[in-house]
């Protein structure tokens, strides 16, 4: 979710990186203030694999969503769509109490590293990141 990163898995191998976590904090994202808070606060450093959202594996932040999957009481999740429309009018309800904890709040293992910014200033940062990481590699190979 930065420049290094993308020039590291580029250096690795990889045709392209993909950063959608990155975009999430940009204003013109339209997720709630729970779960921007969430992104940019120290959660943001504990994700979690979870089919309890929808009915799929994704990562999430860790919330109180997530713990539901730690429960070993808990029923099996409706396969998708049922499981992720009951969670979004399970977190419209939270929510409406003032609880953020029930969002499909996705997040990749990068999250600490969402920097909330307009996208397009975010692009040119990571433009910039990117060759200065690929500067860097190339002046370390050198002889």
């Amino acid at each position: 979710m930065d420049g290094a990163g993308i020039a590291s898995a580029l250096a690795l191998g990889a045709q392209a990186a993909q950063l959608g976590t990155a975009f999430v904090a940009c204003p013109e994202s339209a997720i709630d203030e729970g779960y921007r808070r969430a992104l940019l606060c120290g959660r943001a450093a504990r994700t979690a694999l979870t089919a309890s959202i929808s009915g799929r594996q994704a990562r999430s932040l860790s919330n109180r969503f997530t713990a539901l999957d730690r429960d070993p009481a808990r029923p099996p999740a409706p396969d998708y769509p049922i499981a992720y429309d009951a969670g979004k009018a399970l977190h419209a309800a939270a929510e409406a109490k003032g609880e953020h904890g029930y969002g499909a709040q996705w997040a990749g293992q990068a999250a600490p590293l969402a920097r909330a910014m307009p996208a397009a200033e975010l692009v040119r940062a990571l433009d910039a990141e990117l060759r200065a990481a690929v500067r860097s590699l190339a002046a370390a190979m050198q002889p």
